[in-house]
């Protein structure tokens, strides 16, 4: 068991928190505990000798006095907190203690932990794996003892294993240390897998991509309608993946292959694999699938700091999918971000809305020699085609009543996600994408593959019209987050010709009249796609937003969105 090298982690510094509009978090410290300073229990050695300690007594015993057979255990010392920022959305767990590193290889492993309580109060007990968590307060007895197991995908070399004791604390001087003794740590290697009679393509990614349920319609992702260019859309069976994961996972059956979509909207490709939603999606792959990885739209909203990641540090987030996949025999396609609806006012030419991200994704291709299937410029190169006022049948506008039993009864125009004609254009896209690539890992997708049909296209829907020019036009609020009785959300408005200012306006169920919420300038409206705002949890509300000229005055108040936090 012991012969794992242990590290301590630490978070001794304050975390920088908001510069130039990013969120900088606590940094993360990692040391080596020396052999003879790692404290450990023989046969009949008592509960005193603890990884962790700040001092050392004389009944410890170090591993440097005993061989690998006469250890027993070891207790830990841990510390455990949640810090959250100022805009509610930045949550972030802390965990100070020591872990286990585990010469796992990118395998797909299952971890055996086996924990003792030596207080004689009821603990908790959760673990982290490779920054997963894969036990979570799992309840232990006073003086009680439990083996825990669980699989992981590991995409690292070296998987760390770091147990602790979880605790509601909210800041570093908060959290209690906590005792926890861990008698074994062990893993071995899952069975190898076969390779299927039919590839499954696997895609990651965002709202983009996802699949929406009815009341959503005409919301759709490109990945719901990607099966109509395999086959010749013929459908032979739609379900739920069967690990339950979240409910936006669907599996579309064709006769050559499947499409397992596991997309989810507001995920980044940093907090799709710290969910652990890439071990999940692993965990389903065998040799021979595909996997199809699109992110960039999440990865830029700073105002989201679990989820942002800056350009330059994209490939390295990315480096994770694809050479877990080669490690597992699937095949990495790397998609770019679809463009948003945003063209030049001047001369109405569409332009490249995530170039940056989609550059990364590109040289890293070449870097790494995986396919990349650049929809990013293919979508721009489309827009441009059919121009600003056709564009809206491709994202999600449509007129008031338009669809009156779906989310979207009031309207809605929305220039970033997709309606389904749009969604089934830009599948189209990438499946064109795949018969012209030259690339010999796509010979086994091209004979499935036909884009040879027409797309029926709907009719030109009328743009929602404003009451008033002054009125701040498609107000709508996303990602309501609960967690410690505070309700965090985003809201996203069209910018207001002359407005200095924008002022939101906040109605509880007991109030008799709206309140300010908070101000936003509009320097800060202009450089953020959507803004985030808190407020209290456990009520019912109604928020509008109104914008503010030099003068003083306000325009008209925009929609009001009621909702429940």
């Amino acid at each position: 068991m012991f012969g794992f090298p242990v590290i301590m982690i630490s978070y001794p510094d304050e975390a920088s928190g908001w510069q130039n509009g990013v969120y900088h978090e606590r940094v993360r410290r990692e040391s080596e505990i020396p052999a003879e300073e790692t404290c450990i229990f023989a046969k009949e050695a008592k509960l005193n000798d603890v990884i962790g300690a700040e001092s050392t007594t004389d009944a410890t015993i170090c591993r440097s006095q005993l061989s690998r057979q006469e250890v027993k255990s070891v207790k830990l010392k841990t510390r455990m907190w949640t810090e959250t920022e100022s805009t509610g959305f930045g949550i972030y767990p802390y965990v100070d203690g020591p872990a286990f590193v585990l010469d796992t290889g990118i395998r797909d492993v299952e971890i055996s932990l086996a924990v003792s309580n030596p207080t004689d109060k009821e603990i908790r007990v959760s673990c982290f794996a490779n920054d997963i968590l894969k036990l979570n307060g799992a309840v232990l007895e006073p003086f009680g003892k439990a083996e825990y197991k669980f699989s992981l995908c590991s995409i690292e070399e070296k998987t760390i294993i770091q147990p602790f004791v979880p605790s509601d604390a909210k800041t570093a001087d908060q959290a209690d240390v906590a005792e926890l003794v861990v008698e074994d740590i062990s893993f071995t290697y899952l069975p190898a897998k076969e390779k299927k009679e039919k590839p499954t393509i696997f895609l990651a990614s965002d709202s983009t991509v996802q699949s929406y349920d009815r009341f959503h319609y005409p919301q759709a992702g490109w990945g719901q309608v990607f099966y109509r260019f395999f086959n010749n859309g013929n459908l032979t069976e739609e379900q739920m993946s069967p690990d339950m994961m979240y409910p936006q996972n669907h599996i579309y059956e064709t006769p050559g292959a499947n499409i397992e979509n596991r997309s989810i909207g507001a995920r980044s490709s940093r907090s799709f694999i710290n969910e652990g939603k890439w071990d999940m999606l692993l965990a389903r792959t065998a040799p021979g699938d595909f996997c199809f990885i699109q992110w960039g739209h999440n990865d830029a909203t700073a105002v989201r700091p679990n989820r942002y990641v800056a350009p330059a540090d994209f490939a390295w987030w990315l480096k994770k999918y694809t050479r877990s996949c080669r490690a597992r025999g699937v095949v990495p396609v790397l998609v770019t971000p679809i463009a948003r609806r945003n063209c030049d006012n001047a001369n109405g030419t569409f332009v490249a809305s995530f170039g940056k991200y989609a550059d990364v994704m590109i040289a890293l291709g070449k870097e790494e020699n995986v396919p990349v299937i650049d929809l990013c410029g293919l979508s721009v190169d489309y827009l441009n085609s059919i121009g600003p006022e056709e564009s809206k049948l491709i994202y999600l506008w449509a007129a008031p009543d338009a669809y009156p039993d779906s989310a979207y009864a009031g309207g809605v125009s929305d220039n970033t996600h997709l309606q389904e004609y749009g969604a089934t254009i830009y599948a189209g896209l990438v499946a064109k994408a795949i018969l012209d690539s030259d690339n010999p890992e796509f010979d086994v997708l091209r004979p499935l593959i036909n884009t040879e049909f027409e797309i029926a296209k709907p009719a030109l829907c009328a743009d929602p019209i404003p009451a008033d020019s002054s009125a701040p036009q498609n107000f709508a609020m996303q990602e309501l987050h609960i967690e410690n009785n505070v309700a965090s959300f985003l809201l996203t408005f069209s910018d207001v010709e002359g407005a200095v200012k924008y002022r939101v306006y906040r109605k509880g169920s007991v109030d008799f009249q709206f309140f300010p919420l908070r101000e936003v300038t509009a320097e800060e409206k202009s450089t953020a796609t959507v803004l985030p705002f808190t407020i209290p949890a456990a009520d019912v509300y109604e928020v509008y937003v109104a914008a503010v000229f030099a003068d003083g005055q306000e325009g008209a108040p925009s929609r009001t969105i009621e909702f429940r936090a």
